[in-house]
């Protein structure tokens, strides 16, 4: 990646996060325009995307432990774009740093994981969406 895109992304990232959180209750004031899951709705089991909203609505407000009760998804996916730019800033010096694996078999791990953590959260109810 060129240095002039890493240093444009290094200053518009902090910025955005900054504009996300100042107007958190706003964006997070459309969810009631969202539909209802209907997968939750006919079966009553909670599918892969149940929790998102709630969880990135938790984000904003920066609680993080039941953002991971809702759905541990979004969380993770904040981390790993964190993690990418820190990867990017630091590539800003020259100096090129993998913060993340790039192993097939990591990733397909992590996809297993989530894929029976979902399974086991219908069989566990406590393991649902909290808030």
């Amino acid at each position: 990646m060129p240095k002039r895109l890493r240093i444009i992304i290094g200053a518009a990232a902090p910025l955005a996060a900054i504009v996300l959180f100042a107007l958190r209750d706003h964006i997070i004031g459309l969810e009631k325009h969202f539909p209802e899951c209907y997968v939750h709705r006919v079966t009553g089991f909670w599918c892969t995307g149940c929790g998102n909203t709630r969880s990135v609505n938790d984000m904003l407000h920066l609680h993080f432990i039941t953002a991971l009760r809702d759905n541990p998804a979004m969380p993770f996916l904040a981390f790993l774009l964190f993690m990418l730019y820190l990867e990017t800033v630091i590539g800003i010096s020259g100096k090129e740093v993998k913060l993340l694996p790039r192993k097939t078999a990591v990733w397909v791990t992590v996809i297993v994981a989530f894929g029976v953590f979902y399974v086991v959260r219908n069989i566990f109810p406590v393991l649902g969406p909290v808030s």
